[in-house]
């Protein structure tokens, strides 16, 4: 296997600081403006087209930098060709390419209360030359209601989710569609097919329970379903075909295990499959769909694995992102020529994880993804005969690893002897240092992962260390992890934050008199929580839409309005009303000593301002002093660059004044 290759850039735009040779010595001191911390990425999800002419990527709207784009790009240069604006207030939710030159792609819209615009379950459809647009599928289909300037099809009041992305017939892919309904229970999902030129929708069959997920074989058979019910238990089926009944493979509320499809093999004769059970992370296996047999495939030594990488060819896959610290590769067939070549890679880009994220459909050329914990990521154009890679694009160029700290894996024992694990980043300088704790919300099956991440760059830069903990109840440690956490809100998920605290001042890494926790969702209440627990441990919290009533999140919280969400709520917090008030911050207003800094929106769904007026309301009584910021028209996170920049203005003010410097020398 010839050596890689790295040619110089076909781009004006200069390659990113990690390639530049013998850079010249940047000021530890050197502060990043706020503003680029909050930028979106200038390039995302960027893919090439099957005839490896063009690529494609999501990228900001010039004209409003709250919405984006969908940009057609010329496979050589890079040069942006076309564009298809999201609309107002809007954001284009995903993409991919069909056919020979056709892309479908998925709207979002902003919805009230929300910081992120929501799926809508939309689908539309333009060529490569910008011709041929048309609005596919969807309830604003027929209407004038978008700025996209495609024509629309029929009204259907449903959601449609595309099942593959591999074409099953002429120019028609499989979805999977749910009519919108009032019933707390969700509604059937049908298997369609539908014509990406046409718009035209056929009906082949149906899932076998509500709200199911599906998935195909290359042969266009959709052959697996399951069903997440209650945000707890999961079932699973499989048939043979289309037109064969569906078969009950398992149930993980009576067989204690988990498994969730992920694709099928080479020939469609085994199922790759997500798996949990016990007290180890998951595994992927494979799955003899006939008769549920499986065969292991990969388990990590602590942590779930992330993504399965396909092949050139699309039919199989060829490796594994791995999660155990830093993300790896783990390759299937070692001696595939995507494993070799992926290899070669690896060892052009140390320190990062580099792998093929799409190819052309001759397997000639791939767009490699390098993702960074200091740089974000960039995306290069390889050439798989001559094993040359041209750099294309960067998604964060103005980032400089000369002066972006890296994120270190870190791994401790908790009071009860569950092993954790997180991530802390140290800024410039000498420890002991001041210490900001961000925990992150969810809380159930999210993680903190390695990689870039702007807050916690934007708190490095300005020297504070950042302590990240995947504690009990966190995603991506196998499901028993997950259920840990169960109803141990103020808890054992509690402990564990304090427990990453304590470990990081006994490593010398976090200065005791120094410490502030930070977080948003149920970050910010971890974070008040953590001061009424231990209101000697740290000099201050930051609370962003945080939870201060359990029994208002109970009560009114959106997660609620369907029955699985009611399920999901009494499992994991319970329903013993003055036992939630004694886990909420709320119950435990006079223990608190540390000063408070508190941001929510008035029209938050998620997590109701009713926790944030209640709270302070009791604050005021108990003479507790705290500054806050409201933002009266925003949601559940603040979705406005300007709200969000006024945000952390605030918050690094208000570190300053409690950890940073002029907290040290205010007598």
């Amino acid at each position: 296997m010839a050596g890689l290759c790295m040619t110089t850039p076909a781009l004006s735009t200069p390659p990113p600081a990690t390639t530049a040779a013998a850079a010249p010595t940047v000021k530890a001191a050197a502060q990043i403006p706020i503003a680029d911390f909050i930028r979106p990425a200038d390039f995302s999800r960027v893919r090439i087209s099957p005839d490896g002419k063009y690529l494609s990527a999501i990228v900001p709207n010039p004209q409003n930098p709250h919405e984006n784009v969908l940009a057609i790009l010329d496979g050589k240069t890079a040069k942006v060709l076309h564009v298809i604006p999201s609309g107002k207030d809007a954001l284009i939710a995903g993409y991919f390419w069909v056919g020979g030159n056709r892309l479908v792609g998925s709207s979002a819209f902003k919805q009230s209360g929300l910081d992120t615009p929501q799926a809508t379950g939309e689908l539309f459809a333009i060529n490569a030359d910008g011709t041929g647009q048309k609005e596919l599928f969807g309830y604003r289909a027929g209407s004038d209601l978008s700025a996209t300037r495609i024509k629309r099809n029929t009204k259907r009041y449903a959601e449609a989710t595309p099942i593959s992305e591999e074409t099953a017939g002429d120019d028609q892919i499989l979805i999977a569609t749910n009519d919108f309904t009032s019933d707390r229970n969700g509604s059937v999902t049908d298997i369609e097919k539908l014509n990406v030129l046409t718009g035209h929708v056929r009906r082949i069959g149906v899932a076998p329970a509500r709200n199911a997920n599906l998935t195909a074989d290359h042969a266009g058979q959709v052959r697996a379903a399951w069903t997440n019910d209650g945000f707890t238990e999961i079932r699973l089926w499989t048939r043979r075909n289309n037109d064969d009944s569906w078969i009950l493979r398992n149930d993980s509320a009576k067989s204690g295990v988990t498994i969730r499809p992920i694709g099928f093999n080479r020939d469609n004769s085994r199922l790759y499959v997500a798996v949990s059970q016990g007290d180890g992370p998951d595994a992927v296996e494979l799955m003899n769909p006939a008769d549920g047999s499986l065969t292991m495939v990969y388990q990590g030594k602590f942590a779930d694995p992330t993504v399965l990488l396909p092949t050139a060819d699309g039919l199989d896959y060829y490796a594994i992102i791995t999660a155990d610290g830093k993300p790896a590769l783990h390759y299937i067939d070692e001696n595939s020529e995507e494993a070799q070549l992926s290899k070669s890679l690896a060892s052009s880009f140390p320190g990062k994880l580099a792998y093929f994220s799409s190819f052309s459909r001759d397997g000639r050329h791939a767009v490699v993804r390098v993702d960074s914990d200091r740089v974000g990521t960039d995306y290069y154009l390889f050439d798989l005969t001559s094993h040359q890679a041209q750099f294309m694009v960067s998604a964060q160029p103005w980032l400089d690893p000369r002066v972006t700290r890296p994120m270190q894996p870190i791994a401790l024992t908790a009071r009860d002897g569950l092993p954790l694990h997180g991530f802390l980043t140290l800024p410039a300088g000498k420890a002991p240092f001041p210490m900001v704790v961000v925990i992150h919300g969810g809380p159930h099956g999210v993680s903190d992962q390695w990689g870039y991440d702007p807050e916690v760059q934007m708190l490095a830069n300005r020297g504070y260390a950042v302590l990240q903990v995947n504690y009990r109840g966190s995603g991506g440690y196998g499901a028993k992890f997950i259920e840990r956490g169960y109803r141990q809100w103020g808890l054992s998920m509690q402990d564990d934050v304090t427990d990453a605290t304590l470990w990081a001042v006994k490593q010398g890494y976090a200065d005791p008199k120094r410490l502030c926790l930070y977080g948003g969702s149920y970050g910010g209440y971890a974070a008040l929580e953590g001061v009424v627990r231990e209101p000697d441990l740290y000099e201050c919290a930051i609370g962003y839409a945080g939870v201060y009533d359990l029994r208002v999140q109970l009560d009114r919280s959106d997660t609620q309005r369907f029955n699985a969400g009611v399920d999901y709520l009494k499992r994991v917090l319970g329903t013993d009303r003055d036992d939630l008030l004694r886990r909420s911050p709320l119950g435990g207003v006079a223990r608190i000593k540390a000063d408070l800094l508190l941001a929510h929106g008035k029209e938050d769904p998620r997590v109701p301002y009713k926790n944030f007026s209640e709270f302070t309301r009791a604050l005021d009584a108990n003479h507790v002093p705290y500054e806050s910021l409201v933002e009266p028209d925003e949601g559940h996170g603040f979705f406005l660059p300007a709200h969000r920049l006024a945000l952390y203005e605030k918050m690094l003010d208000f570190l300053d004044r409690n950890i940073g410097a002029r907290g040290q020398t205010t007598p």
